[in-house]
């Protein structure tokens, strides 16, 4: 009887234990196959990260654009055209111009061309010398053929700006975009590598350009507009600036909007002789936490009356110093989050005539290109 009844317990256990067994089983290929569809969700959603990241380059995207409806064959690699075909050459030059300045335009999808296409009047290239070579990029250029200043920008610039011009007279020209053919470009050409040395490499490299007199200069007496103007910045020395050709000084300065007034000012005549000027300069820039729209207040107690042409010009905001100078004033590092901050400070701005708003998201500026303002054009 007991014997019995241990072989039954026995039998029972072992059921137990079978079953047991089978639940743990079944249980482990349960969390193996929900480990799988977590690792496999996972990928695709990585995945589809990485692609639209790819397809956006992470910037805004306008519904139905016609610029990404435009080159997306381009960007997605599925077309053999090279950007100088016709379509895209023409959509380039019939976009409408607008006071933007492209921000490190070097990293975008397509630089140089997609902010021409978005219809900006200014871009940006970091360059770095290394044996006499101009590379682009921001801490580090990649030194390769691709990415030199010839290469990106300055033989672009030159076969868009000689297409334009096929059929003008001596004398004359007219700019890439056709809605507004006096428009000049400007080429901000911010000097990361020892300034003197850099400046004189860019001098060398902007002669086929001086040759077909396509470049912005001062002639002695008077700025002669062209369709593109170049201005040096960042490690760029203001004294190698004023050292070029007097008579043919087509490399200008950018200088610092917040310290405009300077101690070699002249007020002594009707019309001061400002250091920062139209003979040398071309834009006038300073970061956003330097802004100054508003003059300085001014107390009766505190100054003399009336004021010296010294002190009105020291005590004029920032954008009434870059006129009477005859300077384009642009801001940098301007607030992108909160979309609001953003948002009023882009109105402020535009509000008070800055002259080129910076901005690195070219999809924001074909979305808002109607609110920024007419484009001016600077000529004398």
């Amino acid at each position: 009887m007991d014997q019995t009844t241990s072989s039954s317990d026995n039998s029972d256990r072992c059921m137990l234990y079978d079953v047991r067994n089978a639940v743990q089983q079944k249980t482990t290929d349960l969390k193996i196959l929900v480990l799988c569809v977590a690792v496999i969700t996972s990928i695709l959603c990585i995945g589809e990260f990485v692609w639209i990241r790819r397809l956006t380059g992470g910037l805004q995207r306008v519904p139905n654009d016609p610029f990404d409806n435009t080159f997306a064959s381009y960007l997605q690699g599925h077309t053999s055209y090279s950007i100088w075909h016709k379509d895209y050459q023409s959509f380039i030059h019939n976009a409408v111009p607008v006071p933007i300045h492209s921000h490190n335009d070097y990293s975008h999808r397509m630089p140089l061309f997609e902010a021409l296409g978005s219809g900006c009047i200014s871009v940006e290239a970091d360059v770095h010398l290394y044996r006499s070579e101009l590379y682009v990029g921001h801490k580090t250029a990649r030194r390769r053929e691709a990415s030199t200043l010839r290469a990106m920008y300055l033989e672009p610039l030159k076969r868009m700006i000689e297409t334009q011009n096929t059929d003008i007279k001596d004398g004359d020209w007219k700019g890439i975009f056709n809605h507004a053919p006096k428009q000049t470009i400007i080429l901000l050409i911010d000097h990361k590598t020892s300034g003197p040395e850099t400046l004189a490499e860019l001098n060398i490299q902007l002669q086929p350009l001086r040759d077909l007199n396509y470049l912005t200069y001062w002639n002695g007496t008077h700025r002669i507009m062209g369709p593109l103007t170049i201005v040096a910045t960042g490690n760029a020395p203001f004294p190698s600036i004023l050292a070029l050709n007097s008579t043919h000084r087509d490399i200008f300065f950018d200088a610092p909007l917040a310290y405009l007034p300077s101690i070699h000012d002249d007020y002594s005549t009707s019309a001061p002789s400002y250091t920062y000027n139209i003979s040398n300069s071309y834009l006038a820039s300073t970061p956003w936490h330097l802004l100054r729209t508003h003059p300085y207040p001014m107390y009766d107690n505190q100054l003399p009356q009336p004021l010296t042409a010294s002190d009105t010009d020291i005590f004029a905001s920032q954008l009434d110093q870059a006129k009477s100078r005859g300077l384009v004033t642009r801001y940098w590092d301007i607030p992108r989050k909160p979309e609001n901050v953003r948002e009023i400070a882009w109105r402020e701005l535009v509000g008070r005539g800055v002259g080129l708003l910076n901005m690195d998201d070219m999809g924001v500026v074909r979305a808002r290109a109607r609110g920024w303002g007419r484009v001016v054009v600077h000529h004398d």
